[in-house]
């Protein structure tokens, strides 16, 4: 696994692809804390967060699109198959790779709250409640990804499954609000977004915490199943 890792890892700044997402991630937060936090004195990064969970859907999706679509394309897909490592490392080594560059990112962006700290007061509990809730997030937008692009060798529809699979759960909350009762409380349940409210309030809740690790795990399951299909094909 640690081979896969270095290897992607390396990947993407042996292209424009990781400097791309450096470069639009930190110009976002930029402008989100510029508008949210300089523009108004505000001290709380609660909002800049919030606005940031619904603008990063469409960012992270760079980071996995070339994942497996990549190496099917280009049919190096069956070297890795055959080499002398599970499925599930593979999988894991190039999950860990996009999510390393976004945490690389967001800890950039801990500049914002050093700046809040030189001229106000942080809310230390709220500010690592969120830090906490977007990693959690972008972990379960990665293995969406992941699993997309393992199910084609086209990068640019491995994107846009992606973005149509995001798009549907950051509206997710204006669907439950048409309903009402179970439905309603269901929908709400389901969406990743609506899930991160809990951490923008400062609240770490375990059950937010074990829904977001399982349906990241739950993901890299099912792309790791679409992974040995091929194997055995």
């Amino acid at each position: 696994m640690k081979a896969i890792f270095k290897r992607e890892l390396r990947s993407y700044f042996s292209s424009m692809l990781g400097y791309i997402f450096l470069t639009m991630f930190l110009a976002l937060t930029g402008i989100l804390f510029w508008l949210n936090n300089i523009s108004f004195g505000v001290a709380s990064v609660k909002n800049f967060f919030s606005l940031l969970t619904s603008w990063a859907v469409f960012v992270l999706p760079m980071l996995t699109m070339r994942l497996f679509a990549e190496d099917r394309k280009l049919k190096t897909d069956q070297l890795l198959i055959t080499a002398p490592v599970s499925v599930r490392s593979i999988v894991l080594g190039k999950f860990f790779a996009a999510g390393t560059m976004v945490i690389g990112a967001l800890a950039v962006t801990f500049i914002y709250v050093i700046v809040i700290a030189f001229y106000g007061d942080v809310n230390w509990a709220e500010t690592i409640s969120c830090y906490i809730g977007f990693a959690l997030l972008c972990g379960v937008v990665l293995s969406i990804g992941s699993f997309m692009s393992a199910l084609t060798e086209s990068q640019i529809v491995a994107a846009i499954s992606t973005y149509a699979i995001l798009i549907f759960t950051v509206f997710l909350g204006n669907i439950a609000a048409a309903f009402n009762g179970v439905i309603q409380s269901v929908l709400l349940w389901l969406s990743p977004v609506d899930r991160y409210l809990d951490f923008a309030m400062g609240i770490l809740d375990p059950s937010a915490l074990v829904y977001y690790i399982s349906l990241t795990l739950l993901f890299l399951f099912f792309t790791v199943n679409v992974i040995e299909r091929r194997r055995f094909s």
